[in-house]
């Protein structure tokens, strides 16, 4: 397209594409809550100038440059008015209910929560470079460090462990027969060749993150495998994991997923958490993840990846959390035809039950999901948005691809492809009285009061 026929477009085309001010739209170049021809106008200038520019909303196609390809795409959304929201990492403060903590100890969930366990002996592992050090240790517990990789293996109860300082080339890995805390207390810890942190105990994990703590764990992109032993992440653990605090952690993976949990996850009020995979899965858990606040914002880059992978029920009731997935599928030759696996932002192989809190997901990839559910979606709260931006080449992007049935009965949601179905339910859509469903051409569904 030539600077003249850009110009000549502009002047003729007039047709603006209204989005509610609540939601940003891709393509909203001025910022002004609609995306419309005056938006044309500020991306041809950005266009002409040659200069490099920071507004992500101007890369309308998505692909990390911003060039004509951007203003073609630009056009294509005014004409067919559906620009999709806007969907990107966000760590800023997310309101949230005070937590319910039970008392009843026959409440299946009593043990998730830190207050019903009471710590006695504590143990204080620095990392300082190459080498560890620790203080504290009760009975029944022992240590071994090896230059800054450091082993517990503990036969005794009620016992926190605290870590705090910065290794390139170091671990924590524990054994232990009994549930047990681990506090990060403002640490970073690099395994060049494995997990950051490996729990082999098959009770309850808790880790803390103290409020205003900042912490870092990452792996390298090749482990050394120990024989009938796990370490699926850069931070792994065999039993229920449960994240608490007002604190930040960092996971940065790039040999395998960012963390995994064999047993069941669940996210707490409070913690600020950032996944990012470029190997594997974001937060992979094989009995249930559980999102009952707090910020999550997780980032993979890997075909066929996903960034949650829920083998149980995903249940999400608040906090704020992103998702953003990019990578090519996989095709598997079987016996009966091709298998195609794609990426998903959030990918749940039983049910999804979402009853509060902000779900936004993104996919980018060939094929790629927003939401793919082997089974049903439950929704009866909540803020959700999927956008599936990816091409339709090997598969088709899709923003919901749900096997069984999608009830919405509460809190609104918004789903966009735009090459493939929106929303796509074998089972079929039931949506409460008072609830109105737009739908706009092929590409967006939008189910809202």
């Amino acid at each position: 397209m030539t600077r003249k026929s850009i110009l000549l477009f502009i002047t003729c085309v007039t047709l603006v594409a209204a989005n509610a001010a609540a939601y940003t739209y891709v393509g909203d170049v001025n910022s002004d809550g609609e995306v419309g021809i005056a938006d044309v106008t500020s991306l041809v200038s950005i266009v002409l100038s040659g200069e490099e520019s920071s507004n992500v909303l101007a890369d309308v196609n998505q692909d990390g440059e911003i060039g004509i390809a951007d203003v073609t795409a630009l056009i294509n959304y005014i004409l067919t008015n559906e620009a999709p929201r806007y969907v990107a990492l966000d760590d800023s403060a997310v309101t949230e209910n005070a937590e319910e903590i039970p008392d009843d100890d026959e409440d299946p969930f009593f043990n998730d929560y830190i207050e019903n366990a009471p710590f006695t002996s504590t143990v204080t592992i620095t990392y300082d470079g190459n080498t560890a050090g620790f203080t504290g240790k009760p009975n029944g517990v022992t240590i071994s460090v090896d230059g800054a990789h450091v082993m517990v293996i503990s036969a005794t109860k009620n016992v926190k462990y605290v870590l705090k300082g910065s290794t390139d080339n170091g671990s924590f890995k524990i054994y232990s027969e009994k549930k047990f805390c681990l506090t990060l207390n403002g640490v970073s810890i690099t395994n060049p060749t494995g997990a950051a942190i490996n729990n082999q105990c098959g009770k309850t994990f808790y880790v803390v993150l103290p409020e205003g703590t900042t912490n870092y764990l990452a792996d390298g992109p090749t482990y050394t495998e120990v024989e009938q032993e796990d370490q699926k992440a850069a931070l792994f653990s065999e039993g229920q994991t449960i994240f608490s605090g007002k604190g930040a952690l960092t996971v940065y993976a790039t040999g395998k997923s960012g963390i995994t949990c064999d047993d069941y996850i669940r996210f707490r009020p409070g913690p600020h958490i950032t996944v990012t995979s470029t190997a594997n899965h974001g937060v992979k858990a094989n009995d249930g993840i559980y999102i009952n606040g707090g910020v999550l914002n997780i980032t993979v880059t890997a075909d066929a990846v996903k960034g949650i992978n829920c083998g149980g029920l995903c249940e999400i009731t608040g906090g704020r959390t992103t998702v953003i997935t990019t990578g090519a599928p996989i095709i598997a030759t079987t016996e009966v035809g091709n298998d195609t696996t794609s990426c998903a932002a959030l990918k749940a192989d039983t049910a999804l039950v979402i009853t509060g809190g902000i779900l936004n997901l993104k996919a980018t990839g060939d094929g790629g999901k927003g939401i793919n559910c082997n089974s049903t979606i439950t929704k009866t709260g909540g803020d959700v948005t999927v956008v599936a931006v990816g091409p339709k080449i090997t598969a088709a992007p899709k923003g919901v691809k749900c096997d069984l049935t999608m009830t919405v009965s509460g809190g609104k949601f918004y789903t966009y492809s735009a090459r493939s179905k929106p929303l796509d339910v074998d089972g079929g859509i039931t949506v409460a009285n008072g609830y109105t469903t737009y739908k706009t051409l092929d590409h967006t569904v939008q189910i809202d009061y």
